[in-house]
């Protein structure tokens, strides 16, 4: 069966302490967390990318059962990427107490022609030197998406650039939209973006939703605000945003009408990343994604759909 959505991102070794515990050597990085949420959504999606003769068997084996397609997944000899992150009290404040780029540092993409012809291309929360060679060699795609953080818009902008004029999708938080925009105001910032390059962005806005601005064939923009699935007592917000990026890519895999989804399959899709991103926080690293099945995710739609539903 050929790739239908690829997914490039780093693939760790976390260790992750918030206010309710820590997390010892789990399995983390971008690219698990938003495959695993794309697979609710697809039954075609692979990763690519590299990992260190450290990188636990039993993580490849727990992805592949899930249908996460790891064939392209290189090993090479050193260590795995590591990351280790710690949380403040208001888990929306977080520090890197370390991180080991390992064999990430050297590893450069081949992509082999088969999944150069893929449907959908997800970069997710790499460098944007890395995510340009994923958009670059996936020449036949009908969709490219591209993650993004405000260290990169900082120290490499002209990458930044570069990728947003080559994407079709673009996905930033609040404080790097506005970071990237030069202003104080996250609706300028969304314009901002679409100015860029890209035919839609999404501005994450944490605990208070996120907003999907569209460039339409007229020169005109829409707009569409997703309420936050309310989340009382999360545990560990890491691969939220990761899970949210790869869930709306798993169902836009199957809508893209030719490279144009429509306007209503956009907003259902930020609707359904919401739900998964949520779910992401309620346990340590990608638990809870692993033990979401796409009945739950059903049932909770359902009951988002009710929350936010209004005459």
């Amino acid at each position: 069966m050929s790739i239908r959505t690829l997914i490039y991102g780093t693939i760790a070794i976390d260790t992750l302490i918030t206010p309710g515990g820590r997390a010892n050597s789990v399995l983390g990085g971008s690219g698990p967390y938003a495959a695993l949420a794309a697979r609710l959504l697809t039954d075609s999606a692979a990763m690519v990318g590299v990992v260190g003769d450290d990188f636990p068997q039993e993580f490849t084996r727990a992805l592949e059962v899930r249908g996460v397609g790891m064939q392209h997944v290189n090993r090479a000899a050193g260590k795995t990427f590591a990351w280790t992150g710690e949380y403040e009290e208001d888990m929306n404040n977080r520090r890197s107490v370390s991180t080991v780029e390992g064999v990430q540092e050297t590893w450069q993409m081949q992509l082999p022609p088969e999944l150069q012809q893929c449907e959908l291309a997800v970069a997710c929360n790499v460098t944007p030197r890395l995510q340009l060679q994923l958009v670059r060699q996936c020449s036949g795609a009908l969709f490219t998406m591209a993650d993004f953080m405000e260290s990169w818009i900082i120290r490499e902008r002209a990458y930044v650039d570069d990728l947003l004029g080559r994407v079709d999708l673009a996905l930033m938080n609040d404080s790097e939209a506005r970071c990237f925009a030069a202003t104080d105001d996250s609706l300028e910032a969304g314009h901002r973006l679409l100015e860029a390059g890209p035919r839609y962005a999404i501005v994450k806005h944490g605990s208070a939703g996120a907003t999907l601005f569209h460039r339409t064939a007229d020169g005109g923009t829409r707009l569409f605000r997703c309420p936050a699935w309310p989340l009382i007592h999360p545990e560990d917000p890491t691969g939220a945003g990761d899970s949210f990026m790869g869930a709306l890519a798993g169902y836009l895999t199957g809508r893209l009408n030719g490279g144009s989804p429509a306007w209503e399959d956009m907003k259902r899709g930020m609707a359904i990343a919401t739900v998964v991103a949520a779910a992401v926080c309620e346990k340590f690293g990608t638990v809870s994604l692993f033990a979401l099945t796409r009945h739950e995710l059903a049932r909770r739609l359902a009951e988002f759909r009710e929350m936010t539903a209004w005459e």
